[in-house]
């Protein structure tokens, strides 16, 4: 776009050469900024690429000037300041949501009525007219007031804390001057602004997260951690509550009666290595590693002592080293109940203590044959597997029986092909009773990606990762089939691969560097294997690949950013793994001569049109967390049909990041574990539409 204006600005200087003109002199005070090794620089727009005309500061005070004779035509033209050298506009200065920003073309400052020479003096990245560089913020005064009736207030105090702008766990202290236990605090807050807030009892230090309200499953609760919300600010305002409960006329109800409840977990009959047993459960946010069992006696059975509330439903699992591995259970089993397609222990509370029944890990009865209840070993049974691989290139590291919860990970165990005629096999020993999901994989890989691949076909269970499943074992039990396949005998039979030819749309992509394309069936999730070509220019990228009939995953990527999906908005073209963690293409192929794939838009399971290009409103985004010390997820809400840039600024206006993100991205994960502490700004520019987020980072 850079170019495109300084080509207009070079063809107006061409036919109109005799045009009158001006000499501008542009002064930058960059007092504020580290400046950059390559320079700063007067481009853009009118003026011409990022690095048109060099500025200097050849008396050391920190303000570089150029002087520019420019046509009177160019009045009201774009131009941009940039601190460095960079043909991608990344150190360009950020204007959004100042005045003098063009928010129609990408922020740029505007050029006033040029009629004879003259001098303009600001500051980068700060709309001054005078050459300083200070920015007036607008505030309101926000009273925030708690009643703490129903908690015991800690020696520390209490604060207020949390979200983008409110600090951390001890961001402002709290008062309660007349002792009536509620506590208060005022709070200069921008106009304009909106964000997360949440109370603290007795915090020990600014990272003391635990001495937060606890609003989860409350109405009031917002965002990924359950903070309070505040309305955007337009005036001074006092906002009155209770602490954990969510009433606005600072009331407070009485708290739910609560019993304790003792969850016993046997595990002397598991036989993998694991280091900590985990309770996990609605009532903890199923938190992975934070409920840890005990066993003081040593005699295999793990406890725990939990206070929940009286006559309330909740579910749960037992886990082993937070979620390395964990309980699975099947629809319809005697202690589970079935929730939004996960199958999980289920408990209703009474009114007093309750002290639970051992379970076997894995089982809703007693183990048999171990420290947890008689019985002895009579009722193991083996089971062998038998795997032909006759139409497989084996993998160096070998073959394996692997997951359902109970079979471990690719190079957990080894099958052996003993005899050498390509059948592998493995025996085990399970009890009566015992049943599970597992499936086969070529090789020891971490990432799955070497699992045979029976996506569509009858042996195969959508609803668990594909996987195959072993019925309830009543006796000793064989099981034989063929990689890949569901033959019962062994088996194997030849299946002539399908060409497929694979289309994507990229014409409302910006393509830098190529178009991939990857999934598991067809080049082993290696998103840099498969280029697609555009030949004719058109637009749409395509490659032909031989795969075997059935379903097979897959993503586009451009220059090397993948396509994220939404399940709900991509459902249409996409399916989604049982864990909810990753959405991916699906095509299921029959037995045909050749294929050939729909050109979607790329990251949409729409074709691309003019008009279905729309854009999102331009405040429909938001941080994931907004207070971090790494990983963070820039969030858009609505449909985003066309590329926008995201741009991360220090609060002093350095710009630290800037990316192009392909249309249809609902979610963008980027990382400021490097960053030092203090406030960031996130910008998304969309068509010069442009939305800004308060980021805080934290060591």
């Amino acid at each position: 776009m850079k170019n495109f204006f300084a080509c207009i600005a070079a063809t107006f200087a061409v036919t109109i050469s005799m045009a009158q003109t001006s000499v501008v002199t542009f002064n930058l005070n960059m007092e504020n900024e580290t400046v950059s090794s390559g320079g700063v620089y007067l481009g853009g727009g009118v003026i011409g690429g990022h690095n048109e005309y060099q500025l200097t500061d050849d008396d050391g005070d920190g303000t570089f000037s150029v002087t520019v004779e420019l046509e009177n035509s160019a009045s009201g033209g774009n131009y941009i300041f940039l601190n460095g050298n960079c043909p991608d506009w990344s150190c360009k200065e950020q204007l959004g949501g100042q005045p003098c920003a063009d928010t129609e073309n990408w922020n740029d400052r505007i050029l006033p009525e040029l009629t004879s020479d003259l001098e303009l003096s600001t500051c980068f990245g700060v709309c001054s007219n005078d050459g300083s560089c200070e920015l007036t913020i607008e505030t309101a005064d926000i009273t925030f007031r708690v009643n703490t009736e129903t908690i015991e207030v800690g020696p520390n105090g209490m604060y207020l804390g949390g979200g983008d702008y409110f600090g951390d766990a001890m961001g402002h202290a709290m008062s309660d001057d007349d002792g009536d236990g509620m506590y208060e605090v005022v709070v200069a807050v921008p106009v304009g602004y909106s964000g997360n807030y949440v109370f603290l009892n007795s915090p020990n230090d600014g990272q003391d997260w635990g001495a937060k309200e606890d609003l989860a499953g409350l109405p009031c609760a917002d965002g990924t951690w359950n903070d309070r919300l505040l309305p955007t600010v337009d005036g001074n305002v006092t906002y009155s509550t209770c602490f954990a409960q969510c009433s606005e006329d600072g009331s407070c109800q009485a708290p739910p009666l609560a019993s304790v409840v003792t969850f016993r977990v046997d595990m002397s009959d598991y036989t993998d290595d694991y280091g900590v047993v985990n309770l996990n459960g609605s009532f903890n946010g199923w938190c992975g590693g934070c409920a840890a069992m005990t066993d003081e006696d040593s005699d295999g059975i793990y406890e725990i002592a939990v206070e929940l509330d009286n006559e309330t439903t909740y579910e749960y699992k037992f886990t082993l080293d937070g979620w390395t591995n964990q309980e699975q259970f099947i629809e319809g089993d005697a202690c589970t109940s079935t929730i939004d397609g996960f199958t999980n222990r289920s408990l209703t509370t009474g009114t007093e203590a309750t002290v639970l029944d051992v379970v076997c890990y894995n089982s809703c009865v007693a183990c048999e044959g171990s420290n947890g209840g008689g019985g002895g070993n009579d009722s193991l049974y083996s089971v062998t597997f038998n795997l032909n691989m006759e139409l497989e290139e084996v993998d160096p590291t070998g073959v394996y029986l692997a997951g359902g919860g109970n079979f471990g990970n690719p190079g957990d165990n080894q099958m052996t092909d003993d005899d050498g005629d390509g059948t592998y096999s493995i025996t085990i020993e399970v009890e009566a009773g015992f049943s599970s999901y597992y499936t086969f994989t070529n090789g020891a890989c971490g990432d799955w990606s070497c699992k045979e691949n029976i996506v569509g076909l009858p042996c195969a269970n959508p609803d668990n990762f594909n996987d195959r499943f072993l019925p309830e074992v009543t006796g000793n039990t064989v099981v034989s089939t063929c990689f890949g396949q569901c033959s019962e005998d062994g088996s194997c039979e030849m299946i002539a691969a399908v060409p497929v030819t694979f289309k994507v749309d990229m014409s409302e992509q910006l393509v830098v560097s190529g178009v991939t394309i990857f999934g598991g069936s067809i080049n082993g999730w290696n998103n840099t294997a498969t280029p697609l070509a555009d030949d004719d220019g058109d637009g749409i990228y395509e490659a032909t690949i031989d795969l075997l009939p059935g379903g097979h995953e897959y993503k586009f990527v451009n220059s090397g950013v993948e396509e994220v999906f939404d399940p709900i908005i991509h459902g249409e073209c996409t399916v989604t793994t049982p864990d909810s963690v990753f959405t991916n293409r699906y095509l299921f192929i029959d037995d045909e001569t050749s294929v050939e794939t729909i050109a979607y838009c790329f990251n949409s399971c729409d074709v691309c049109t003019p008009d279905n290009v729309t854009e999102f409103g331009v405040m429909d985004f938001k941080l994931v967390p907004s207070v971090t010390s790494d990983i963070v997820e820039l969030r858009t809400q609505g449909a985003n049909n066309a590329p926008y840039e995201v741009s991360i600024i220090s609060f002093t206006g350095a710009l630290i990041k800037r990316v192009l993100l392909p249309a249809n991205t609902p979610v963008w994960t980027f990382d400021m574990s490097s960053e030092a502490a203090g406030v960031y700004f996130v910008q998304l520019n969309l068509r010069g539409a442009i939305a800004t987020e308060k980021l805080i980072k934290v060591q």
